[in-house]
């Protein structure tokens, strides 16, 4: 119980950027005097600093407290299907350095080789020791090697990847303890530890990348799906193009890039933006979220634009009794699942988790 309070109050300080014991009690549910006890310890063990006075209300200024940044550092690396994106963060979670290495499919041993040299490259020798580097996260499509017709790739370049022990190749060639994940799930995380989703307790994030994808926040809780959001939603009769719809197909970057022609375009941001908005229809049915965030590999006005139509299609198109989500545009980017790897050490070691309160036979 005493360290599942710890990773609770170091998660509700990582999310609001900071604040006060009564803050925190108010936030947590923990009483005053457990609050002041723990931030005493997390202080003491350097995990805290004490940032600022706050003024304003009655009584004595409220002292808030944040996150101590160089209490340690993570490396995030996003293998895509068209790019390899590797990012140094620290324990607060903020970007020290990120680097882009475009090439799709590049070999395990050339993965670990750029992984390897970006650690070389951005820490230091004295801060490469277990106690404070905490590890490198990776998220990668589950199916890496797979949808060889839509983009294009040669078997050579695809069954590397698509060999059941991938992770453990990569892992063996890596100095550290290292994470997993799906890179829609990773993308998630970012944005609900230092993205558009802070402030959120239940929403469903998007990533438009080379392949849609995504994951879910229920309770201020990331659920972990096995794999990126479902790619194939079936259309009812009530919404507007008979038949079936899949994601993958119509609101996924590598069919964008075959639109040649500013007609084209328009015609891929059309099928992009219906299939996305009979998706959040139906998950919105069920789960009655407060925002949907949407971000990806598109610049920001192009991101907009579809946001703005798919808010469209849920106005027209809807059903009557439907409570529309905010669509929020997140702002990580390409960014997003390398920044959630990242973070994946620090989520596995300091994030809250209610099954560890369960004693298990």
């Amino acid at each position: 119980m005493r360290r599942y309070n710890q990773r609770l109050i170091l998660s509700a300080i990582r999310r609001l950027n900071g604040a006060s014991k009564a803050e925190l009690s108010r936030v947590t549910g923990l009483s005053p005097q457990a609050v002041v006890r723990i931030i005493d310890e997390l202080d003491n063990d350097g995990l805290l600093f004490q940032a600022e006075k706050r003024t304003g209300g009655m009584g004595q200024p409220a002292t808030v407290y944040r996150i101590n940044g160089a209490r340690g550092y993570t490396v995030g690396v996003d293998i895509g299907r068209n790019a390899m994106t590797l990012a140094l963060l620290d324990f607060d979670g903020q970007r020290r350095a990120v680097q882009c290495d475009a090439g799709a499919f590049p070999t395990i041993d050339l993965a670990v080789a750029r992984i390897d040299r970006f650690v070389q490259e951005q820490l230091p020798a004295s801060l490469r020791d277990p106690g404070t580097f905490l590890g490198i996260g990776i998220a990668m499509p589950w199916f890496l090697g797979e949808w060889r017709d839509e983009l294009g790739i040669s078997e050579h370049q695809a069954r590397e990847w698509r060999r059941g022990d991938v992770a453990d190749r990569l892992r063996a060639g890596l100095d550290g303890p290292t994470f997993f994940d799906n890179d829609g799930n990773a993308a998630t995380l970012a944005h609900l530890l230092c993205g558009a989703g802070v402030d959120l307790q239940n929403y469903l994030c998007i990533n438009l990348g080379t392949f849609v994808g995504g994951g879910l926040v229920l309770g201020g809780r990331w659920y972990r799906a096995g794999t990126a959001m479902p790619a194939h939603w079936h259309r009812c009769r009530s919404w507007p193009v008979a038949g079936a719809i899949s994601l993958i197909h119509h609101a996924s970057l590598y069919d964008r890039d075959r639109a040649t022609t500013p007609a084209a375009l328009e015609g891929w941001q059309r099928r992009c933006s219906e299939a996305l908005a009979f998706a959040i229809s139906g998950a919105n049915s069920l789960l009655d979220l407060e925002a949907v965030i949407l971000d990806g590999s598109l610049d920001a006005p192009e991101l907009a634009d579809i946001a703005a139509a798919v808010g469209r299609q849920l106005d027209e198109h809807a059903p009557p009794d439907f409570f529309a989500p905010e669509l929020r545009i997140g702002t990580l980017g390409q960014q997003a699942a390398a920044i959630g790897a990242g973070l994946l050490p620090l989520h596995a070691q300091y994030s809250p988790d209610l099954s560890s309160l369960f004693k298990r036979a």
